[in-house]
């Protein structure tokens, strides 16, 4: 006996019954398969709903999905994602972003990273509510959970006076629910590891109703139920307690810093941008940088930069980690088992994240200011052993000689001329350097050189990217050099060497001594 009916015509892939493993193993996703898959590309928001109401009139159903948040005029819309079907295969894709009334919420921007950039230049929902719903008026939705996504629609069509939906549904959520009568959970992230579609959920609407359409698909292959053993179920129930306290993580999150602002008050980084507030990290070494914290004080958000090197003390000396620098000042790097579990979140050549001063009672207590580094959400711990790398061995220190003060002065005057400006980085030194070479400079350079003399000596820092050689001052991206033909002294760490600042014609240029091409 059929638990549902499938309003497609014939069901589709096999009859007999099947173990968990055998539904796992299930083709792919018809997203992917399918001749007919619709192929994503930009056009404009007008464009792209007129195109979608001209496909609706060929579907016969549309797998749905939106994204909300709650605000002072209730349950508002900020994004739709719609797969139009035929005969149970997709034939257009639809996806809008909504400007929202009022402010977005900061649970919006941590639970699915929709931001104020996102829906800045968007459309309001006045702008495509009403046709989104006249084009869908005569087709079957399919949805998890539908009947939510439904009636935020539906509010939002009370607020134009225009019709509801009223359509016949298939909910993969009742579904799921028959087919797996004792999970303990039937979340759309649950079902789909039940089915073996996937193992996340990504809470952007095209993306989770492509998720449920393949859930749908799996689910009509499915001839009768399948209870899940006392382990199964044990492991299910675990992933809902997680998941549950993930989002309890987000939304006590969200409540903290209701009313607060996150905009960042310092000068942002140039460099490729990781806009996070999933997970906050402590920084090791920040309490010897309280006076520039301080002088952000509590709550403040902050733009930092964020590089891979390695520990410099301690008991996991030479492990690698993440260096944070806030105004080109090197502030610290994020501890070992941190970074097991947040390895390959920034690229190589860095990236430019938010950073937070919480404002904490214990703080207050110790008038002491810490930083937080917002990162992705931790994924499952990875040993970095094998990529501990040691520094070579200091050179023994130069005791100064005893001499007269007219000695001294002229000694402190030639160390100034012909020494450096800062202090040597501890890393592994670029050799052997035999040409000169002039970089290519950033934008700003002068400003950031500007209390700098001419031939004033530095140490930089110099690392290979796919494209160029970056060159760092005090962790601040200050210009780049061509590629050379020879990359094997270079490696894939950041290395050490010479610069020298060369003032000419009003202008500032830095050479940087490099091994020979």
């Amino acid at each position: 006996m059929r638990l549902f009916s499938w309003p497609f015509g014939s069901r589709k892939g096999r009859h007999a019954s099947q173990s968990q493993d055998e539904v796992r193993q299930v083709v792919p996703l018809p997203l992917s398969d399918h001749p007919d898959n619709p192929v994503s590309r930009s056009v404009s928001a007008p464009t792209a709903l007129v195109e979608f109401r001209t496909a609706a009139i060929a579907a016969d159903a549309v797998v749905l999905d939106t994204e909300t948040i709650s605000s002072e005029i209730g349950t508002q819309v900020v994004e739709i994602g719609a797969i139009l079907l035929r005969n149970g295969f997709p034939i257009h894709e639809y996806e809008q972003l909504i400007t929202p009334v009022g402010d977005l919420p900061v649970s919006a921007k941590l639970f699915s990273k929709i931001t104020e950039a996102d829906t800045a230049e968007q459309p309001e929902a006045a702008q495509v509510i009403p046709v989104f719903i006249e084009s869908m008026m005569s087709l079957t939705i399919i949805g998890h959970n539908i009947s939510y996504d439904i009636a935020a629609i539906n509010r939002e069509a009370d607020r134009m006076g225009c019709p509801h939906l009223a359509n016949n549904v298939i909910d993969t959520q009742r579904l799921g629910s028959d087919m797996f009568p004792n999970a303990p959970s039937m979340s759309l992230l649950e079902l789909s590891k039940l089915l073996g579609v996937a193992d996340e959920e990504a809470h952007r609407a095209l993306q989770d109703a492509r998720q449920t359409l393949a859930c749908w698909h799996r689910l009509r292959t499915m001839d009768r139920p399948r209870f899940l053993s006392t382990e199964e179920q044990r492991k299910s129930a675990q992933r809902a307690i997680t998941e549950r306290r993930r989002k309890d993580k987000i939304f006590a999150k969200s409540a903290y810093l209701k009313g607060l602002s996150t905009t960042p008050i310092n000068v942002q980084p140039k460099g490729h941008i990781i806009e996070s507030m999933d997970c906050g990290v402590e920084i090791s070494g920040d309490e010897h940088h309280q006076d520039i914290l301080r002088s952000y004080g509590y709550d403040a958000w902050l733009w930092v930069y964020v590089t891979e090197d390695r520990i410099r003390s301690g008991k996991y000396l030479g492990y690698p980690t993440y260096w944070v620098y806030l105004d080109g000042e090197e502030i610290g790097h994020i501890s070992k088992y941190q970074m097991e579990r947040h390895c390959g979140q920034v690229p190589a050549d860095g990236a430019v994240m938010l950073a937070h001063i919480p404002d904490r009672a214990k703080d207050r207590d110790q008038n002491q200011w810490q930083l937080r580094l917002q990162m992705p959400d931790e994924h499952a711990p990875v040993d970095l052993s094998s990529q501990v790398v040691l520094p070579s061995k200091p050179e023994p220190e130069i005791k100064p000689i005893r001499s007269s003060q007219t000695q001294k002065e002229s000694m402190r005057r030639s160390e100034t001329r012909g020494g450096f400006v800062n202090a040597k980085p501890h890393k592994i030194v670029l050799s052997p350097t035999e040409r000169v070479v002039s970089i290519v400079p950033t934008q700003g350079i002068d400003i950031l050189l500007s209390d700098l003399d001419d031939n004033t000596r530095m140490w930089v820092t110099v690392r290979p990217t796919s494209q160029y050689l970056a060159v760092r001052f005090t962790g601040t991206l200050i210009g780049t050099v061509p590629l050379p033909d020879n990359l094997d002294p270079f490696g894939n760490e950041a290395k050490v060497t010479a610069a020298t600042i060369r003032r000419i014609s009003g202008e500032t240029h830095v050479e940087i001594e490099l091994p020979k091409d």
